[in-house]
């Protein structure tokens, strides 16, 4: 008995070992798959959703995705010691988390390597699943950015080669088709993000908008909407243009538009060679021939130009023949009527060493990093076509000529910067008779941005002493070459736009309500409430009604951002109020930045973390919680209020809204 009790023990120990074991190769079969599975989520993205303003997730336009991080990954230092290798700058950047990394290391992507401003980021969720908030320029360019980033880590953690640089080369390369890859357009963009002025872009109207309401400028490039549209228009014209300098006494060359090809070979003999030939309204230098010493010459400089305009499918408005004057081509910049910058442009060289071609030159210079041509270069590429070629030919050389050591090879007739030229910024050099000379012409045209073109020996010396010739004149010029010479120092064009509009930063804004659950009654005593201290004040509203101007109904869109746009955009708006609920806040964010008074009506968690937000320094905060009422300025409570009921809530609101309106309205003038 005793025997088969020891045997029965024996057994059941023998099973239970077995049922151990089979748990224990089930829980490793477990693990592994887990582990499988999670090694091929590791960084895996999705869920994107771009806004356009402030939203939920940060405090400005952002692009928000999901990333799947496995809670068993490797270590930040594996990560970093390959990331380090392209950005050495995070060497030095605190990041806890490989999350952190991530994001550290997608900013660095997103700059595109020229220092772009883009700076914020957030990161929420839980455990491995994390969310995290960028702020962009370009919604397709970001994404992209996230999968590479994606892509590298994942390469990293798989220990597989991953090409990075050549496709970083590669998004780069698509950046700079974007609108915000034009060096002008993207530095006027950053002097308004730099400044804490609002800028945001227009679809629509393919342009973007500076400041809000009447107080806002739009424009694309150096074009703006306060530009009279019929000086626009006429500095295209360098026929009218020359006239009007010639009657104003200002020194230009001698010329006739002509629309026939012996026509504009009996002018050139009357004017006598050397001319030069342009069209009338061509722009960067194109089609422009200078030097030109015989009638086949002027023959084909005139079928270039009608070329030219069958090619890009634009009417043939006459070409121009003038004389020839000779000097340094410079570039005058006037802004808002005041001189601003003075650069010295020389065309396109190469300097010989004795061995290379002047193709092989021309590759080694367009190899520099000063010729990147991109949102930051200061300098573009030189290409090889056939004006480069026939240039070549005039001095008896070619691409396949090999310099003298240290000797100078001019590669082009025109000294423009988008066909190669060096720039030099000459702004401290110009004689103040010559400045006098900007801002008189600038004075009669209706412009905000004047580029004059002129020829002279030296800039150090008035225009009145001869050897100056004003070639001509442009609106909506380029800027980046002034904030970014290739030789001297930095003049803050853009910036000198901003303040010729806006004076000061602040001065971009119009005071502001937002809030949610705001009542259209509410809002429409406000309206007579502003019209008792100011009554001509124009009143933008938007609730659950719809947008309102002076309490009159307009229109509501289903995208809530594009109301707020409407109201934005509207160049009578002096005031605004908006109401954003959870809805709009999640869908579409909120497109305004800041706000000078901010309702929480009963607000819930959302409503509450995107409005405080939007709290600006010295705006109080208005805390409605059931029937009490807390306002609330730098963090403190000021002011309790309680109600008897809900009925009463808008009045109190009100009355505290109240208190705060005259100083609102000077606010920001």
């Amino acid at each position: 008995m005793e025997n088969n009790n020891e045997r029965n023990k024996k057994t059941a120990k023998e099973l239970i070992e077995d049922v151990k074991k089979q748990f224990e190769i089930e829980k490793n079969n477990i693990d592994k798959y887990e582990s499988g599975n999670n090694q091929n989520r590791d960084f895996k993205v999705g869920r994107f959703f771009t806004y356009n303003g402030p939203n939920y997730y940060l405090d400005r336009q952002a692009l928000v995705f999901n990333i799947y991080i496995a809670p068993t990954g490797d270590s930040v230092d594996f990560y970093k010691k390959e990331i380090t290798k392209f950005f050495p700058n995070l060497a030095e950047i605190e990041t806890p988390y490989v999350i952190d990394l991530f994001a550290e290391t997608l900013i660095q992507v997103l700059k595109m390597d020229i220092d772009l401003y883009i700076n914020k980021y957030a990161i929420s969720g839980i455990d491995e699943e994390y969310v995290v908030a960028v702020e962009y320029l370009d919604d397709i360019i970001a994404e992209d950015s996230v999968y590479l980033v994606s892509d590298w880590f994942k390469a990293i953690s798989d220990d597989k080669y991953f090409d990075f640089e050549k496709e970083f080369l590669k998004l780069q390369g698509e950046f700079n088709k974007t609108l915000f890859g034009g060096p002008t357009i993207y530095s006027l963009v950053e002097a308004g993000l730099k400044r804490e002025i609002p800028v945001f872009y227009l679809f629509e109207e393919n342009q973007f908008q500076w400041g809000y309401g009447c107080k806002q400028l739009r424009g694309r490039s150096t074009t703006f909407h306060t530009d009279g549209i019929k000086d626009t228009e006429f500095t295209m014209y360098k026929d009218m243009v020359g006239d009007f300098l010639m009657i104003c006494g200002f020194p230009t060359p001698v010329g006739k538009n002509c629309y026939d090809e012996q026509e504009i070979v009996d002018e050139a003999l009357k004017l006598g060679f050397p001319v030069v030939v342009k069209p009338v309204a061509g722009h960067k230098g194109q089609g422009v021939v200078t030097g030109i010493k015989s009638e086949d010459e002027v023959r084909k400089a005139y079928q270039n130009i009608i070329e030219m305009s069958e090619k890009e499918g634009v009417n043939f408005e006459g070409a121009l023949v003038q004389q020839q004057i000779y000097g340094t081509d410079h570039r005058l910049l006037a802004v808002g009527g005041k001189f601003a910058a003075a650069l010295e442009r020389v065309p396109a060289f190469v300097d010989g060493d004795g061995n290379k071609t002047i193709k092989e030159l021309i590759i080694d210079e367009n190899d520099k990093e000063i010729r990147l041509d991109n949102a930051r270069s200061p300098l573009a590429k030189i290409h090889i076509d056939d004006d480069l070629e026939e240039f070549l030919s005039l001095q008896d050389l070619s691409l396949n000529s090999v310099p003298k050591d240290g000797e100078r090879i001019v590669l082009r007739r025109v000294a423009n910067i988008s066909a190669g030229g060096v720039s030099i910024n000459v702004t401290d050099n110009i004689h103040p008779a010559n400045v006098k000379m900007v801002e008189d012409i600038a004075g009669f045209l209706k412009v905000k941005c004047l580029g004059i073109d002129v020829l002279a020996e030296d800039i150090s010396k008035p225009w009145t002493d001869g050897n100056f010739g004003i070639i001509e004149i442009n609106s909506g010029p380029g800027v980046f070459m002034h904030l970014a010479p290739a030789f001297g120092d930095s003049i803050d064009v853009p910036g000198i736009i901003m303040k010729s509009h806006f004076n000061e930063p602040e001065f971009s804004r119009i005071p502001i309500i937002a809030g949610n659950n705001i009542s259209q009654e509410l809002s429409d005593k406000i309206y007579k409430k502003l019209k008792e201290i100011k009554p001509d004040i124009y009143f933008s509203s938007l609730t659950e009604k719809g947008v309102c101007f002076n309490t009159e109904y307009f229109f509501k869109n289903k995208d809530h951002n594009q109301n707020v746009k409407i109201i934005l955009r509207n160049p009578k708006t002096e005031f605004a109020l908006f109401t954003h609920n959870v809805d709009d806040i999640f869908d579409y964010g909120m497109l305004h930045k800041g706000a000078d008074i901010v309702i929480l009506n009963n607000a819930g968690e959302a409503e509450e973390k995107a409005l405080k937000n939007q709290i600006l320094p010295g705006t109080i905060l208005i805390e409605v919680k059931d029937n009490e009422i807390n306002v609330i300025k730098d963090d403190e409570i000021i002011e309790k209020n309680t109600c008897e009921n809900k009925e009463e809530v808008d009045g109190k609101i009100l009355n505290i809204i109240s208190q705060e309106l005259s100083d609102l309205i000077n606010k920001y003038n």
